[in-house]
């Protein structure tokens, strides 16, 4: 059962620091042009923490860590306590959303031996990273993204009257307005707790960081004789928000093929003749509206060597048959595509895939289309998003999904709400 408690926060000194300048998105969303601004906003800018540009990131991140705290520019809060967060931001059609959530530390527990549930694969390259991040700064600078049931809304009623208040922390970023507020008060937090141990909890983002928490735990157990189970290091900060929430968005991930030897675009068309209908698009305006009008079994398909768009409508399941995969999964179109169409019709095997060998992902719709049609990638394929129910359904029936199958929009903030793995002493 998700096992919650408060906890004291870390937060930059709003008194001494402009919030907007020192957040950043996720380390692994910050491309290196973006890098370099984020370095040019402040020298106080989290991005020296999780994504560091120096000889050794690893040090300097836990030499400026220290730093920051030595001079008040990060303080933790007196008191441990949860945090509520809401997300304020636009949709591509313009409708403005609030996506609600609360922010608390949530106990470590083995993936199959609990009610934490992934719904994607992992990479080893990213958890060593993370795990000497970890090592060398013993905090996390931003939360697991994780879900759960509530469609009576029981949460929501515990913190909208804290809501009400005037929140301790409000920024934007990037077109996202982020406000938080201290939920301190003992009754409430036992209830949102008692509730947790009732649900099952899908990590919708951060399975990379979640992982290496449970490496860290475990070296740190290692060499505490006294460990008793309750110290930090046995939890990580999580970000929980309900499934039913209106504002929860996610989006696609498109795929796109690069410098695959032998690409034939003329061969591929008539090999997916054989499991879809294939009909011919005017533009990228016409494709994507044809596109979205599908739940399922639909893509979009652009090549360098055809003067048309291509919508690719499944005409029957395919003969997939994994013993890894059920029934449920081998439904899903990212399964499809990846199986189907990058494996077995473009000889791209499975650990190709995993290690991005002739792909590249682009969750922007037109900018994928651009780069094809500009001579960068010999292909895409346009997919419409994983429901969020698609997703649990198979994280709940133990299985995981390729990487990338979702995109959980908007990003949580790093540096907002900041974690010590070790306990804090009073400042």
């Amino acid at each position: 059962m998700p096992d919650i408690k408060p906890f004291r926060g870390i937060f930059y000194n709003l008194s001494k620091i402009e919030l907007a300048k020192v957040v950043a998105p996720p380390y692994d969303v910050i491309f290196p042009e973006q890098q370099a601004e984020l370095y040019e906003q402040s020298p106080y800018n989290v991005v020296r923490l999780i994504l560091g540009r120096e000889e050794n990131r690893y040090q300097s991140a836990a030499a400026y860590f220290q730093q920051w705290r030595s001079e008040k520019v990060l303080i933790a809060d007196e008191v441990p306590a949860l945090y509520i967060l809401s997300q304020t931001f636009s949709l591509p059609d313009e409708r403005t959303v609030e996506r609600r959530g609360f922010i608390a530390a949530c106990k470590l527990e083995e993936f199959g031996q609990g009610t934490i549930f992934p719904h994607e694969k992992t990479l080893s390259k990213p958890k060593d990273d993370r795990f000497k991040l970890f090592m060398a700064t013993h905090a996390m600078f931003s939360q697991i993204f994780s879900l759960y049931s509530d469609p009576n809304g029981i949460v929501n009623r515990i913190v909208e009257p804290v809501m009400n208040e005037t929140p301790f922390c409000d920024v934007e970023f990037e077109g996202v307005k982020s406000r938080l507020w201290k939920l301190i008060e003992s009754g409430k937090i036992l209830t949102l707790a008692e509730f947790l141990k009732r649900q099952k909890v899908l990590i919708a983002d951060g399975h990379h960081r979640y992982e290496t928490a449970l490496l860290y735990r475990d070296a740190q157990r290692l060499t505490n004789p006294n460990h008793t189970g309750k110290e930090p290091y046995n939890f990580v900060p999580m970000f929980f928000t309900n499934m039913s929430d209106p504002g929860l968005v996610v989006f696609p991930t498109h795929r796109l093929i690069r410098s695959l030897p032998g690409f034939d675009a003329q061969k591929l068309l008539k090999d997916l003749k054989t499991f879809f209908d294939i009909n011919n698009q005017l533009d990228a305006t016409e494709l994507l509206n044809q596109l979205h009008r599908h739940s399922m079994h639909a893509f979009g398909l652009v090549v360098t060597q055809a003067p048309h768009f291509f919508l690719l409508t499944l005409k029957h399941q395919p003969p997939i048959r994994s013993a890894a995969a059920p029934e449920l999964v081998m439904q899903l179109d990212v399964y499809l595509l990846h199986k189907l169409i990058l494996k077995d019709l473009l000889h791209i095997l499975d650990e190709q895939q995993e290690k991005n060998f002739y792909l590249e992902f682009e969750r922007d719709e037109l900018q994928a289309i651009q780069r094809v049609m500009q001579g960068q990638a010999q292909a895409v394929f346009l997919m419409n998003p994983t429901r969020v129910e698609q997703v649990r359904r198979v994280a709940e029936a133990g299985f995981t999904l390729p990487q990338k199958s979702t995109y959980f929009h908007p990003k949580l903030l790093s540096g907002l709400v900041n974690y010590s793995f070790v306990k804090l002493s009073s400042e």
